[in-house]
């Protein structure tokens, strides 16, 4: 009996340890799946702990659209990246941050969509 308690003890302790030092992606603007009828001019990422955004990457059928990070940024929970003027279509947003305590690298991504004017 103490054996399986120590073993349960074991895995919630290593499930916890991979859980910290991982900076998530908590909240994004343009939403995961929203549909737009203004394209956005910023595009804004909200982490669960500082980070540093290594890469990030939005991309329309196939085509890498070009967005600037600011070098040597400083670690932060906000990111309000400036946006070029979009097209209508689908776009992809791929990222990968690095958490500020101690480097664990998190990557993610997510679409949206700038509807077609009428």
């Amino acid at each position: 009996m103490h054996l399986r308690t120590g073993l349960v003890l074991i895995v919630a302790l290593c499930a916890a340890a991979v859980a910290l030092g991982h900076a998530r992606l908590v909240n994004s603007s343009p939403t995961d799946g929203a549909t737009l009828a203004v394209a956005p001019q910023t595009l804004d990422l909200q982490f669960s702990e500082a980070a540093q955004l290594a890469v990030l990457k939005l991309i329309t059928d196939g085509i890498p659209v070009p967005v600037q990070l600011t070098p040597d940024q400083q670690p932060t929970k906000l990111f309000s990246i400036a946006l070029p003027a979009l097209k209508p279509g689908l776009y992809r947003v791929e990222w990968t941050a690095l958490a500020a305590d101690d480097g664990h690298v998190t990557k993610g991504g997510f679409s949206f969509t700038i509807a077609a004017a009428h």
